[in-house]
């Protein structure tokens, strides 16, 4: 066999090898975001299909973000709307009462894309984006989906490949917080 032939073989498998270590790495994080969620089932295709797409994304904006959560909470809505208001408690607890539903809900979830795109640190991007909480549901997910969306495009160590919460648990500590 040619020479060139048995690199071509070789580079194919290659590649090959790294993206089924890539679905794998889409699995274990959508499946550990479900988890967070209280969700214990395995994702469905379309929660990874809408995830492996989403990494592959050159820049996130408004559409992309309302697709991937209409995937994993086909009923929440975005808040861009007066009376579209979500507290987050515990029990009987409030733990945050997000800004109420309106245009500023529009403008600063415009701020936190656009400062995803810029190269905001994740951490960053992903405390603000949950502070928001832009939509009465699916918060959680597409947030960390921007974030890891972030790991991906800025190749932040360690990336995905230690979990969500294993890398958030450091970048926490790198900030401070």
């Amino acid at each position: 066999m040619e020479e060139s032939k048995i690199r071509d073989i070789a580079m194919d498998m290659y590649k090959a090898a790294e993206e089924e270590r890539r679905i794998k790495k889409i699995y274990e994080f959508v499946k550990e975001s479900n988890k967070i969620e209280g969700i214990t089932r395995d994702p469905s295709k379309e929660e990874l299909e809408i995830t492996h797409n989403f990494l592959l994304l050159d820049r996130v904006d408004m559409e992309a973000l309302h697709t991937f959560v209409s995937i994993f909470e086909p009923g929440a809505r975005f808040r861009c709307k007066p009376g579209l208001n979500v507290l987050i408690s515990t029990g009987a607890v409030i733990n945050h009462r997000p800004i109420p539903g309106g245009p500023e809900v529009v403008a600063k979830f415009d701020q936190v894309v656009g400062e995803a795109n810029a190269g905001a640190h994740p951490w960053i991007v992903h405390q603000a984006y949950e502070t928001l909480h832009p939509y009465t549901d699916g918060n959680g997910r597409s947030g960390r989906m921007l974030w890891a969306w972030q790991m991906v495009k800025q190749a932040v160590s360690p990336g995905l490949a230690l979990g969500f919460l294993h890398a958030w648990y450091y970048q926490s500590l790198e900030h401070g917080r």
